[in-house]
């Protein structure tokens, strides 16, 4: 590979806070209420344009209860305005997990109003693209957007970038994860009933899809080496009348931390998920007069960085310990509980991290990326950040007691 050699340069610091959160999905605005609500000063750096993260961006709407600390917020609010609701006849695997809907649009500015409620700083359209580190400690980040390159600083930083970018920048240890990679969509125009009555539950949806490619209905030609899995297709009925979420299968073995392969798999999931509203629109009854109303701006990535952590736990152990340093419970009737360890990274100071990054081991992934888990590690390390910062003590060192106790006045039950 060739190089060029960057000429020295001054960057200006643009902001000093005290607790800063990287990423604006449901963890990192979890973490920047929290925090802020302690009096401390936050400031919430986005690399897109609206908050939300794979809600709003993948359209990743469907979701467990919301219904323990924040969690439960979130939910209280986006019910008042009529957007959060059980599944419409759920497809049979989503019976068990007592799976709601929600809608992305009012979600982008609900965040933005619990933010600005609480004063913290909002800035979007801004890459992270390095980290400050001085004497193993964090001391603020670097960030590129349309006025170029900055710095900004802060005492204490929470990782909530999905990606553990803050993190890896720093040099923390992580593991790479691949995961497969979906393309979310919605359909309105759908008469839902003639729809099941041809494929009998939405489950069935991706039997019927798998079956059409076999007989060449359908036909999904990569012209590369990535697996697309049709396994995956997938629909829930959402808030409104007619309207349905689309899983439209998986693409597998993309490295999402690889521009290239990103961009490939995104022009091939695009391709795909137009090829599949051509084959439901002509195949199957109900969908005649059914159109897309959105493709999701962004990519549905499962996985990529996971931060090595003071532990790493399993399912079985997320389930059934009660860990001394429990720090966080997603749901108010499931035992999933998470430690302390789990949102610090090893080897760098002043740092937490929340959401699908935190240690946890693989197979236990799969539900702990989901979106009540996010905002309850979300809800813990921004709440631990200001405390750290308080007490001027590093993360790592803070007073687990305390944090629990504070987590309790948030009215978080650690279930212990």
């Amino acid at each position: 590979m060739d190089w060029i050699i960057e000429p020295e340069r001054k960057i200006p610091v643009t902001s000093d806070v005290d607790v800063l959160v990287c990423g604006g999905g449901f963890a990192g605005v979890a973490a920047a209420v929290c925090a802020a609500r302690m009096g401390v000063k936050v400031l919430l750096v986005e690399r897109y344009g609206f908050l939300g993260g794979l809600v709003t961006g993948g359209l990743v709407i469907t979701t467990p209860p919301l219904d323990n600390g924040i969690n439960r917020e979130i939910g209280a609010r986006l019910r008042a305005k009529g957007v959060y609701a059980p599944l419409q006849k759920p497809g049979a695997e989503m019976i068990a997990l007592k799976m709601h809907a929600i809608d992305p649009e009012v979600v982008k500015q609900e965040l933005v109003e619990m933010l600005r409620e609480t004063r913290s700083q909002i800035l979007l359209h801004s890459l992270i693209v390095g980290s400050i580190v001085e004497a193993g400690a964090l001391k603020g980040i670097v960030i590129e957007n349309k006025a170029g390159r900055q710095a900004i600083l802060a005492k204490v930083v929470v990782d909530a970038t999905g990606d553990a970018d803050v993190a890896a920048f720093a040099h923390a240890p992580f593991r790479v994860v691949k995961k497969p990679i979906t393309m979310m969509f919605n359909m309105a125009g759908v008469d839902v009933d003639k729809v099941l009555s041809r494929v009998g539950n939405w489950s069935n949806l991706k039997q019927l899809v798998t079956e059409a490619v076999a007989r060449g209905e359908l036909k999904f030609e990569l012209g590369t080496t990535l697996e697309w899995g049709t396994p995956g297709v997938h629909a829930e009925c959402l808030i409104h009348p007619g309207e349905i979420n689309v899983w439209s299968g998986n693409l597998r073995g993309v490295d999402a931390l690889d521009p290239s392969q990103l961009t490939a798999a995104e022009l091939i999931t695009r391709e795909h998920v137009m090829r599949l509203v051509a084959f439901l629109r002509g195949h199957v009854p109900g969908f005649e007069q059914s159109w897309i109303t959105l493709t999701s701006p962004i990519l549905g990535v499962r996985a990529t960085r996971q931060i090595l952590g003071g532990i790493s736990p399993n399912m079985q152990e997320v389930r059934n310990i009660r860990f001394a340093d429990t720090v966080a419970k997603p749901y108010a009737e499931d035992t999933i509980r998470l430690p302390y360890g789990t949102l610090l990274p090893q080897g760098v100071d002043n740092l937490l991290v929340a959401g699908r990054c935190i240690s946890a081991e693989e197979e236990a992934m799969g539900q702990l990326r989901l979106i009540p888990v996010c905002s309850a590690t979300g809800e813990a390390a921004g709440t631990a950040a200001a405390l750290a910062f308080r007490a001027k003590v590093a993360p790592a060192k803070l007073d687990i007691a305390q944090l629990q106790k504070q987590l309790a006045k948030q009215r978080v039950d650690l279930g212990l």
